[in-house]
Order: C-alpha cells, then structure tokens, then sequence
C-alpha cells in the first residue's frame, strides 16, 4: 500500500460527511457501516432491551431458573438476532412475547425455531390477516351485513388499507396457507354471510398466534 493510500484510510469521516465525497475503495463502505451501527441498529437494540426488559420484570422466577431454561435460552438468541435485522416495532414485540413465553410454553423448541423464523420472514400485514382470520367476529366483521359474498368484503372493512392492495393480501394468505397457518388458500370465492367470518386459522395458526401475542398480562411462578 502507498503513502497516498495509507493517507486515504487514515481519513476520519464526518457523520454529516455527503457520500459523495469520501473516497472509495474501502473508507465510503467502512463508514457507511459504522453510521448504521451507530444509528440503526443502535436503535433497534435499544428498543430490543427495553422491550425484553419490560417483560422479564413481571417474572417470579430466579435468574438461575431461567439462566438454565433451554427453551428460553434458545429462544432469546434466536429472537436478538432477528431483532437487529427487521426494522418494523411491531415485530420486536412479537419477539419478545415469544421470548417471554417460551419459559413456559410446551412447544418443540423446533417448533419454536420456527416461529421465530416466521416472524423473521413474515410482514406485519402477514400477522395481522393471520390474527384476522382466528376470529373475524372478535375483529368486527358482521354476517349480517351481507347476503353473501367473499371473505375478504368483511376483511376489508375491518381494515381499510387492505383493499386497494388486494392483490397483495392474496399473496399473503397463500403464504400463510403454504406454511399451514390458514385452512384456505383462495378467498375469491361466493359463500353464505357466515361462511365469510369464520375461522380459518388451523391448529398451527392458533399456536403461532399464542406464542408471539399477549405476553405482557402473563406473570410466571416457579
């Protein structure tokens, strides 16, 4: 390396430097990376700690009991890595439900390896049609106001920004049937008032839903 090189690398870049003039060949990537260390993951692991914080207060049980908790331990490293790479809040508190959970939930911890990737890889809007689906009626979709129709009709007046993305929200409940969380795959289909708000979650659906939502009112005991 020449001197004019070693000049180059010893540069210290400003946070408010423009991009365009720090030279390149190693400064402009090493200082692109350390302003989102510094800023967004930074925040996302501030965030991350307040959240789990939040929840592990509310446990009576002993640091060692959940320092030796396989299940726990597994989770809480798989759910820290997931927490710096999304940027959504919504889904570092999912995270940390499901933390907070899997110190005492019955589920495989393959099982729960892979609830945590689901969250890693599904979109908010995922969750929420997910949710949706487990009880259109506890949501405010109403039979009786329709003679019949598809089940997305009442989805998209619970939630509005749904329906100019329609296409999109077919996508999504392909993927969550594909995975096994929905009983349905196509929601472009005539059926009676009832047939539009039922439940079509499965089994598999209903625990990942338990796992990752409501933690916070769960107090655990030893």
């Amino acid at each position: 390396m020449n001197k004019e090189s070693h000049i180059i690398q010893a540069v210290e870049v400003s946070a408010k430097a423009l991009l365009s003039t720090i030279p390149i060949g190693g400064p402009l990537i090493s200082a692109v990376w350390d302003s989102v260390k510094d800023n967004a993951i930074q925040k996302r692991l501030d965030d991350w700690r307040q959240k789990i914080e939040e929840r592990l207060s509310t446990i009576e049980s002993s640091l060692e009991s959940v320092g030796k908790n396989e299940s726990f331990a597994t989770a809480i490293i798989s759910a820290t890595e997931i927490a710096i790479r999304v940027g959504e809040d919504k889904k570092r508190e999912y995270l940390a439900n499901a933390v907070v959970n899997s110190l005492e939930t019955d589920l495989n911890e393959n099982v729960q390896i892979i609830f945590m990737a689901f969250i890693a890889k599904y979109s908010i809007w995922h969750i929420q049609i997910l949710d949706y689906f487990r009880n259109p009626r506890a949501k405010g979709a109403d039979a009786s106001s329709y003679m019949a129709g598809s089940p997305k009709t009442p989805l998209f007046v619970v939630y509005p920004e749904f329906e100019s993305n329609s296409a999109i929200v077919d996508k999504i409940v392909t993927d969550l049937y594909t995975d096994g969380l929905l009983n349905t795959q196509n929601l472009n289909v005539s059926m009676t008032p009832s047939g539009m708000v039922d439940s079509r979650t499965t089994a598999l659906g209903n625990q990942f839903l338990d796992y990752i939502i409501d933690a916070e009112s769960i107090v655990y005991k030893e």
